[in-house]
């Protein structure tokens, strides 16, 4: 019993430590890609945290964001934001979820226990 609990104590611990990593290992921010339809399009890497964990959108333009899930670590199953009415189930490969954008602002985004996070900031729109 005394084993067994301290292998889940050692479990955990390295789990903390890898998360805490992924949270400096967003890279640098990447504003959405214009596409000639109008939209808005980014691709985010799901492996140990989100890269980059900072994208630039536009308010009032349709968006899509590309999430691109690499490994099958629990933390990045689910996608919760406020931007957004549900949780997002990420498969692994590419899951994409469209919305527009209605106001300015920054939006965090989170894996299901928070410990992956990253950001959408909302510019308005240029006229």
């Amino acid at each position: 019993m005394e084993l067994a609990l301290a292998f889940v104590a050692a479990a955990l611990l390295v789990c903390l430590a890898a998360c805490r990593a992924a949270r400096s290992a967003g890279g640098p921010a990447r504003y959405a890609e214009r596409l000639p339809d109008g939209t808005q399009r980014v691709t985010i890497v799901v492996q140990g945290g989100y890269r980059p964990s900072r994208v630039d959108l536009d308010a009032g333009v349709p968006a899509t964001l590309r999430f691109d899930r690499r490994d099958d670590d629990p933390c990045g199953e689910l996608l919760v934001s406020e931007l957004w009415p549900t949780v997002h189930r990420l498969a692994p490969g590419e899951t994409e979820i469209r919305f527009t954008p209605q106001r300015p602002g920054h939006f965090p985004f989170t894996c299901g226990m928070g410990m992956y996070s990253g950001v959408l900031v909302v510019h308005e729109a240029a006229s």
